[in-house]
């Protein structure tokens, strides 16, 4: 086990029993004891407790004191680490060294991280147990900062304040210059833990308090309520220290009784920004189900147009915001008992002249006030949205989020056409927003799929040698082609054609034409009609799930044979040569030049330097000899493979969208298992490419593509480069 220093740590005899966080002397202590103790707590030098995986690393103390209760040959320790740092995780392991020596102390079960008020006594007993030393004197020094603070105060009443959420106190403190004071963090005692964090301060005079005592309003915001009876509170900055003790009995009021005496204190403060924060957290309200937007001053202009709930994986919101970015604290998404945090910074900005024309009068110029993001987290789907917004003043306002008009595919293409990332902004827009959210979209989409019809033309073979799957979307006469094609092979018997239409709108047109060439050409075929658009990859898989041959072909509807036993003699190499995964033929434009004889990848700096499938000499005559030719990937535009292998890899990857780069990772999750991939030129089919899709380049198609290769290099970015690496090895 190596941990920040890359040094081993081996784990030593003994345990921490106990540990706790000290303020007063601004580090954390940790009692336990050793079996044999090594040399190096003898000197040691360096110190880091683990929380998690959270280091606290800081100067070290020690101490070493008699522990006959824990057996023979064993001592306690306490080793003190200072910092500022207080994970809320538990301790997980403490590493002491010196040099390159290094022991790791493993927590006890259960060991307790011990309040304030419960770690004193215990350090008081184990400095009582040790012989006098620089290190005992060292180790009271540090515990006698508590004890010896000269600036103290006193608590008179304390309650938590829900809709502020956190705690008030109030009270006072024995503090000349306390009005110029900057108090920078607080720490609330329990009897059974301690609260800490940056503090809400506001001082005031009280004429019933002796010269040099100033009344306080303190507020620490917290999530936690009370845990246990309130002990102490104390307030630090770069001077010193403020300990404040409870005066018995100081009464934990509720919200309505504490908020009309702190009212009356804050109104004796003097104006400062410490009483407008108090002021702004005592009047705050509950979300109410209405926007308050407008009650925020100076203003937040904030406006969510549109709300996309992706599944229940996150949200997407699209809308515009003008506002100065220092008057803000936090703005938060809720959902129930669920809050996220919505970060400015983290937008997609979108270029909005219309606000900005409307918002001029204001005094803004930022014309890309637009935005697009994503919020991350479950959200029930029975609980209304809205965010919070908290000004850098404590003031706190809600905006509704509106109700999503759009879902499924429909808000995919939303999405995907509000803005046109490229070079250096593509790759935060889908590493931050735009691929996070269509992902959880197209989850949602696959997961919801309903079902489908099943039609049969003429008697299907029951033992098929070869199953060919087509998917239909956009053009269906292609399907009149390819049959008569077909239909020129002497024997069809040992082959099943599956057609699935993608395209519901298209089922009555397409219903008529199935009957129209099966009636002139003969040939039986199965047809599944989809109840939806789902793509290619979840068309060609429905395809997959109805095949019997022993080899599937994947065929696009506008590609046709040139050579009339393409299926025997592609699957022929299969058979062959079992490290062979998939092969496919060349596939010729109209002009007998190459659309594909291969793929290999190749990084676009257009596109977040992903890679993209290239063909290889696409546009031209071919050059190449008649053997097998061996690549990283071919389309499946055409592409064969052992049936029972298809369905071990789970057919097509569902996780791309309509259709691009499945081929590519079929062919990649081959090469996971050490297969291959080949094409025979010498098996030549014609593809119209894309001629089978609805024409016209549209910005959401573009991004759609843009989307899969960011899917694609995810998952395969290295795999890709392995190969090419080896492939250059090879011939070099």
């Amino acid at each position: 086990m190596t941990y920040g220093s890359g040094f081993q740590c081996p784990q030593i005899s003994g345990y921490v029993e106990s540990y706790g966080y000290l303020s007063a002397a601004g580090g954390w202590f940790f009692l336990g004891w050793i079996s044999n103790p090594p040399d190096i707590l003898d000197r040691l030098e360096d110190a880091a407790a683990y929380f998690g995986e959270v280091s606290v690393t800081g100067s070290v103390a020690h101490l070493l004191f008699p522990r006959g209760d824990a057996g023979d040959g064993a001592i306690g320790f306490l080793i003190f680490i200072e910092s500022e740092e207080t994970p809320a995780v538990a301790l997980s392991r403490l590493r002491i060294g010196r040099g390159k020596a290094q022991q790791v102390i493993s927590p006890m079960l259960n060991a307790p991280n011990l309040a304030e008020a419960k770690l004193i006594p215990q350090l008081d007993f184990a400095i009582s147990q040790a012989g006098d030393s620089i290190q005992r004197l060292q180790m009271k020094t540090l515990i006698a900062r508590d004890m010896d603070s000269e600036e103290s105060g006193f608590i008179e009443t304390f309650g938590f304040h829900q809709a502020a959420g956190g705690w008030f106190i109030s009270g006072w403190i024995a503090l000349a210059d306390a009005d110029v004071r900057r108090f920078d963090r607080m720490t609330i005692s329990f009897e059974d833990g301690d609260l800490r964090g940056e503090p809400v301060v506001a001082i005031f005079a009280r004429p019933d308090l002796p010269s040099g005592a100033h009344g306080v309003v303190l507020f620490l915001r917290t999530p936690l309520g009370a845990l246990g009876p309130l002990r102490s509170a104390s307030l630090h900055d770069g001077r010193g220290r403020v300990s404040l003790q409870v005066i018995a009995p100081a009464p934990q009021y509720r919200e309505t009784e504490f908020v009309s005496s702190l009212d009356y204190s804050l109104a004796l403060a003097k104006p400062s920004l410490g009483r407008e924060r108090l002021v702004n957290l005592l009047s705050r309200r509950r979300y109410a189900g209405h926007d308050t937007t407008e009650t925020l001053r100076p203003a937040i202009n904030i406006y969510i147009e549109e709300a996309i709930r992706c599944g229940t994986n996150g949200l997407a919101l699209i809308g515009w915001m003008l506002a100065n970015p220092r008057d803000i604290s936090h703005i938060r998404v809720r959902c129930g008992t669920m809050a996220e945090s919505l970060d400015p910074a983290m937008f997609i900005k979108i270029d909005r002249p219309d606000v900005l024309v409307a918002m001029a009068k204001h005094g803004f110029d930022e014309s890309n006030c637009g935005f697009v993001t994503f919020v991350g987290g479950e959200f029930d789907p029975d609980m209304p949205i809205y965010i919070e917004i908290e000004t850098r003043r404590y003031q706190i306002a809600f905006l509704n989020v509106p109700e999503q008009i759009r879902s499924g595919m429909a808000a995919i293409k939303h999405l995907l056409s509000i803005i046109e990332p490229r070079y250096n902004e593509i790759r935060p827009a889908f590493d931050r927003v735009l691929g996070p959210a269509i992902e959880a979209l197209n989850q949602a989409r696959n997961a919801a799929r309903t079902g489908l019809e099943l039609l049969e033309y003429g008697r299907i073979p029951q033992t098929p040698r070869f199953s060919v799957v087509v998917p239909l979307h956009g053009r269906l006469d292609f399907v009149e082609y390819q049959q008569a094609l077909f239909s020129n092979r002497s024997e069809s018997a040992e082959i099943e054609y599956i057609y699935v239409l993608d395209d519901p709108p298209k089922r009555r047109e397409a219903q008529g034409l199935f009957a129209s060439v099966h009636e002139r050409f003969k040939i039986p075929f199965r047809v599944l009609l989809l109840d939806e658009n789902v793509g290619f990859a979840p068309a060609s898989n429905a395809g997959l799930l109805h095949a019997r041959g022993a080899f599937v072909a994947y065929l696009n509807s506008d590609v046709f044979p040139g050579t009339e036993t393409w299926l025997e003699r592609l699957s022929a190499h299969l058979t062959a040569d079992p490290l062979l995964g998939a092969i496919g033929p060349q596939l010729l434009f109209e002009d007998g030049s190459v659309q594909h004889a291969g793929m290999y990848f190749e990084r676009s700096a257009e596109y977040g330097g992903w890679f993209f499938c290239r063909h290889q000499e696409k546009g031209l005559r071919y050059s190449g000899t008649d053997a097998l030719q061996y690549a990283p990937a071919i389309t499946g535009a055409c592409m064969l493979l052992r049936r029972e292998m298809a369905v071990q890899l789970g057919g097509f990857d569902e996780a791309y969208i309509i259709g691009d780069f499945e081929d590519s990772d079929m062919c990649l999750k081959l090469h996971e298992r050490g297969l291959k991939c080949a094409v025979d030129p010498m098996v030549r089919l014609y593809h119209l490419e894309r001629k089978s899709q609805v024409s016209g380049v549209v910005r959401w198609r573009a991004n759609l593509t843009a989307y899969n290769a960011w899917q694609h290099d995810r998952k395969w970015g290295k795999k890709i480069e392995s190969l090419q690496e080896s492939r250059a090895g090879r011939l070099s």
